[in-house]
């Protein structure tokens, strides 16, 4: 299981929205959870102590290989943009996992993809009658 960091600034943590957090991420990236070491989350109040209905929620994930991935969602309630950013987050990882995959496929389909010019000729003769 991966290390979740929890960030904020100008936003109240709650214990409910720490769960809600932690519940969030658990269910979107469970499948992936042995590629992730870690993930930092982070509130913020765009507005500051102006008000408004501003809170962003920027999610960073650190996976086993070079890649990390940052997804981001601001909403007038900082449930709704912890659980956006976690769906974003989702499609992301999974996304940057399959061009992962997909990569050595490719490599592997560079050879020639007909048969050498005297193979072909040689199945034209046998079927000419004699």
């Amino acid at each position: 299981m991966f290390t979740i960091d929890l960030r904020s600034s100008n936003v109240s943590v709650s214990l409910a929205l720490h769960e809600h957090i932690v519940r969030r991420l658990d269910f979107s990236v469970r499948r992936f959870a042995h590629r992730i070491e870690r993930v930092v989350v982070r509130l913020a109040d765009i507005n500051g102590p102006r008000g408004g209905p501003d809170k962003r929620c920027r999610i960073l994930a650190v996976l086993d290989g070079p890649e990390t991935v940052v997804v981001e969602a601001t909403d007038a309630d900082a449930y709704a943009a912890v659980s956006q950013a976690t769906m974003r987050l989702e499609e992301r990882v999974a996304r940057v996992l399959m061009r992962r995959r997909a990569r050595p496929l490719a490599r592997r389909r560079i050879g020639p993809a007909l048969p050498p010019d005297d193979v072909a000729s040689d199945e034209v003769d046998m079927n000419e009658p004699a």
